[in-house]
């Protein structure tokens, strides 16, 4: 677990501390809680003690038309959701951490490969360089030799046209690698835009489901709670009246019942609108994943370019072996 979300655990902690031990939620403050914690930033300790109290504000509010034990249980029921939901987030969070680290760390490793290869690359231009003015003195010194030596020359003058036929080519092969690459990346950059798009629309769809099944909730957790209010005057009525209207108690409470599995009920789609959010994280990562295949198509140019300059050393090896004959 990282630093901020321990921090964030620990002033959730010390808040619920807090409370039990008589403080009111309304009285705690950031200095409280980093003096009961010792750790973390004040900004990260303020942004979480105002989620907890909106929290507790939720839960208070949820039960304040309630009977005190009703109310006591659906506060219980709230925390244990909270917390099983932020054990959840955390082991996510630390898994998607992991990923991000060895992600990196095999960024950074392309990143020296490609460095590397860069110097060399360099270092290979630079000779080439120094062979073409050598080329290019032995040229003159030719000029200046004798008719003994025209025969010589002429060999030179058929060496220097299978160069440029040579380089020619090379560029040519160059050229339509270049044309290639460029093909694959704009392909490629489609297939990732079109991916973009799905993964918006997607994402759009799981956010309208998410606030539809939010909006439900609150409707169907208002029903309740307006349920439970006028079964308990129903029941204030049942008791000035005498005992033998106890089969019209029995059903109220049958239907106190039923409005506490649909609050059960709301748990779970809870549930599962955090799995939606899982299937969200997992387009993202198949997205980082296709840029990574983008990196691949540019390593394999750089190849190209090397052996472009590895031939056309090769060729300036044989024209000096040539003239040494």
């Amino acid at each position: 677990m990282s630093r901020v979300s321990d921090t964030r655990q620990r002033t959730r902690e010390a808040a619920a501390n807090l409370v039990a031990s008589g403080k009111h939620p309304h009285e705690l403050t950031v200095d409280l809680i980093y003096a009961a914690i010792q750790q973390g930033s004040r900004t990260t300790i303020n942004d979480e003690l105002k989620l907890w109290k909106d929290e507790r504000a939720k839960a208070d509010a949820l039960g304040a038309d309630l009977p005190p034990a009703i109310a006591d249980a659906m506060r219980s029921l709230w925390v244990a959701a909270v917390e099983q939901g932020e054990k959840v987030f955390s082991e996510h969070r630390q898994a998607l951490e992991s990923d991000l680290a060895a992600l990196q760390q095999a960024h950074d490793e392309l990143i020296s490969e490609r460095d590397a290869a860069l110097t060399a690359a360099d270092q290979l231009r630079h000779e080439v360089s120094g062979l073409h003015e050598q080329r290019a003195e032995l040229q003159q010194q030719l000029a200046s030799e004798t008719e003994a030596k025209h025969d010589a020359l002429g060999q030179v003058q058929a060496l220097q046209q299978e160069v440029t036929t040579v380089r020619a080519d090379m560029a040519q092969q160059l050229e339509a690698a270049r044309q290639n690459h460029d093909r694959l990346t704009t392909e490629f950059q489609a297939t990732v835009a079109a991916r973009d798009a799905a993964f918006q629309v997607e994402r759009d769809k799981a956010n309208d489901r998410v606030e539809a099944a939010q909006a439900r909730m609150l409707q169907e957790t208002d029903a309740a709670r307006e349920g439970l209010r006028q079964a308990e005057q129903q029941l204030a009525k049942l008791r000035q009246r005498s005992e033998e209207q106890q089969s019209s108690l029995t059903e109220m409470r049958l239907e106190i019942a039923r409005h506490r599995r649909e609050l059960a009920d709301n748990e779970t789609r809870l549930a599962t609108l955090a799995s939606m959010t899982v299937e969200r994280d997992q387009l993202a990562l198949e997205l980082a994943t296709a840029r990574g295949q983008t990196a691949g198509l540019t390593a394999a140019l750089q190849s190209a370019e090397a052996r472009a300059v590895t031939a056309e050393t090769q060729m300036a090896a044989g024209r000096k072996r040539k003239r040494s004959e």
